[in-house]
């Protein structure tokens, strides 16, 4: 007996992001795995949509855990019993997230300076956002298992954005892969065919211009189809860019110019802003204030 395909879509992924964010009370919510990819590319070719699950943590799940009565309590495990497989969850909305956490996917370490970022209407006023590996990354994900799946995942993103295997190659030595490993994800990568024409990968479009803004400690990240550009400082407790600050500049700048400014997520008036002494330590190279990532950031 066949069973039919299931396809996630970004209401899916909308929809996993609100729930994570309404129960544990997150602002931001990381999705890994195959469906990181309609984080920035909402068309994706439907090979690479399919699946019966979502893979996905709060990014206060440490926080979150640090606070239960239960010493032994994990989110991920929260997740799987509210969420999971054969849960309400998954029989009113037909899929299902898999609890998984900061460690579940191989990942280079400095994945997140290059993570594609989408803001979700969350529940009443809130915004939640969400936070994926970029496409690269996720390749180095399926590469490190390289089931047949994760083969048919590698293939359709190449076949429709062929990849730099540059690149590629790259993220699988800064990932550290053992050398059997290394030699798997580069033999298939090295048998992947040459598509026919020009590179398709990313439409150039005119976009959002980006703010200066200080380099290592924060990172700034192109949304809504380069309509728009969000700058956020390294948040040492979720290991992620996520907090909307710029104490440079506006921290999100429209494709028509309208901007806004924030520091530690709070949004300000421009002259509040400019007065607020991490704008003016930052403009004499003072950025004590701010953590950096324990990795070096790519230039």
């Amino acid at each position: 007996m066949s069973h039919p395909i299931e396809i996630r879509t970004v209401a899916d992924l909308e929809r996993t992001a609100r729930s994570l964010a309404l129960h544990f009370k997150a602002r931001t919510v990381v999705v890994v795995g195959s469906q990181g990819i309609l984080v920035g590319w909402p068309g994706a070719p439907v090979t690479m949509c399919m699946s019966p699950e979502i893979d996905a943590y709060p990014a206060n799940a440490r926080a979150w855990e640090a606070a239960q009565d239960d010493d032994l309590a994990e989110a991920s495990e929260e997740i799987s019993v509210i969420f999971g497989e054969g849960s309400h969850f998954h029989t009113a909305h037909g899929f299902y997230i898999d609890g998984v956490d900061d460690r579940t996917a191989r990942l280079p370490p400095s994945w997140p300076s290059r993570a594609v970022v989408r803001e979700v209407r969350g529940h009443g006023t809130a915004t939640v956002t969400v936070v994926a590996p970029g496409p690269e990354d996720l390749i180095v994900s399926k590469l490190a298992r390289l089931a047949d799946k994760d083969r048919d995942y590698i293939a359709a993103y190449h076949r429709a954005r062929p990849l730099d295997l540059a690149v590629i190659q790259a993220r699988v030595a800064e990932c550290g892969f053992e050398e059997v490993l290394a030699q798997r994800a580069l033999a298939f990568l090295a048998g992947l065919p040459s598509p026919p024409g020009r590179a398709t990968a990313a439409p150039v479009r005119a976009g959002a211009v980006l703010p200066p803004h200080p380099a290592g400690t924060h990172c700034a990240f192109l949304m809504d189809e380069r309509r728009s550009v969000s700058v956020r400082a390294w948040n040492e407790a979720a290991g992620l860019y996520d907090i909307l600050d710029n104490p440079l500049g506006p921290a999100v700048v429209a494709q028509d110019g309208a901007s806004a400014f924030l520091i530690d997520g709070e949004e300000l008036t421009q002259e509040a802003w400019d007065a607020h002494p991490r704008v003016r330590a930052a403009r004499h190279g003072d950025l004590s204030g701010y953590p950096r990532p324990n990795w070096t950031p790519p230039g």
